[in-house]
Formats: C-alpha cells, structure tokens, sequence
C-alpha cells in the first residue's frame, strides 16, 4: 500500500497543488485536509502516515506568520496533532513557521521578519544541508547543495543561546548568503529526533525534479 500523506488547507493557503504533487510524483497517496472539516470532526489530521503543512498566508497572516493555525493546533486539535509528532511531518514555510509556533522544534525559537523588513523572492537560493543530521527527511543528502526558491517576509531564524535542545540545523544558506538575516544562516530545522523537519523556502517549486522530490522521497521511505 502507497504511504499516506494529509496536506493541511487553511484560510490563506497556497502551495497545496505543488505540495501534493511532490508526494503523489514519489509514489504517495496524499489527501487534503481542509482544516473546517477536521475542526468539525468528519475528517482527521492523525489517519495518515505523513502529516504536511505546506506554503502559503494562513488566516492572512494575523497576529504573525502562522500564530492563529499553531493555536488551532495547540488547543481544539491538540490530541490529533500530538499523535502526529510521533510519524514523519513536514512544514514548508507558513507551515514552518505554524510547526514551529505549534511547539515542534521546543523553546526559544523563532520565526520573525526578515531582516530587510520586506517578502523577498530569489528562484535559486542555494542551501546546504548539514551534515551530521540524521533526519529521515535528510538521507543521503549530507553536505549537498541544493537550489531551490526562497519567497517568504518572515523567516528570520533565531535562538535563544541556550535553547538547542529541542531542534537540529538542517539546511544553511551556501557561501553565508544570509538571505533573510537568520542566525547561523539557517534556512531548515528539524526536532530533536528528527521526524520534523521545517524550512522556509520552497524545494517543491524547484525547477529540477531531483531536488524537487528529494525531501519527498525521503519522507515517503521513511513512512512506508
């Protein structure tokens, strides 16, 4: 049986065909969730293999890049999304962002404004992966770089200097290209145990399918 993934659409969401065709191209069964549904229980986030949160503006942004989803997920929906921190998850920029507000990545991390104060579009940012993260998300791709569209406003990582514990750096900005200001040139975490794995930019709207599907197919092999 295909590895199942439930894409989550909320209020404001944009990137979901690109997202599930990058599942569907590496032998998946994704689904869409539409958050209304599972709020009203006649769908679930917790009945797949995989859970996505991909790109886009969810509620428009109010309050903050992903702050009105994570809460959604904190509270109403709080048992569904804990079951799904135990399977492999992905967050793709807003989705990022609502992974890591949600409390995926531990304390003391945060996502905020880019350091230019403005969305910025570059088509072929170049990011590293670091080597040494064992991520499921990451297999066989240590040290690679990898080209892939940066587009987001509010992506500026930051710690606080004690707070490690709960995350790994995944991918850095190549040649300390910090596009976006964040600390470390991160541009890509995952939990400690490496089943999360959030970035800000875009590999599913990579023009080359090897990077494209790459985070894919790990993701999928490790669920099947």
């Amino acid at each position: 049986m295909k590895p199942t993934v439930n894409v989550l659409y909320l209020p404001g969401t944009n990137c979901q065909d690109e997202t599930l065709r990058a599942f569907r191209d590496v032998g998946a069964e994704p689904r869409l969730r539409f958050v209304a549904d599972v709020l009203d229980g006649s769908e679930r986030l917790d009945d797949a293999d995989i859970l996505c949160v991909p790109g886009g503006f969810s509620f428009g942004d109010h309050l903050g890049g992903g702050s009105v989803a994570s809460l959604l997920l904190k509270t109403r929906l709080a048992d569904q999304f804990n079951a799904c921190l135990t399977r492999p998850l992905l967050g793709i920029c807003n989705g990022f962002q609502i992974a890591l507000r949600a409390g995926c990545f531990g304390e003391g991390v945060a996502l905020k404004v880019n350091a230019a104060g403005t969305f910025r579009n570059e088509p072929h940012a170049r990011h590293v992966v670091e080597p040494g993260n064992e991520s499921p998300w990451l297999t066989g791709l240590s040290g690679q770089t990898l080209a892939f569209p940066f587009a987001h406003g509010e992506g500026r990582f930051s710690h606080l200097p004690e707070a490690t514990e709960g995350w790994q750096a995944a991918l850095r900005y190549a040649d300390g290209s910090e596009l976006d200001g964040s600390q470390g040139g991160i541009a890509g975490i995952t939990s400690a145990d490496g089943l999360a794995f959030g970035l800000m930019n875009h590999p599913e709207r990579a023009m080359n399918d090897e990077i494209r599907l790459a985070f894919f197919e790990n993701g999928v092999r490790a669920a099947a």
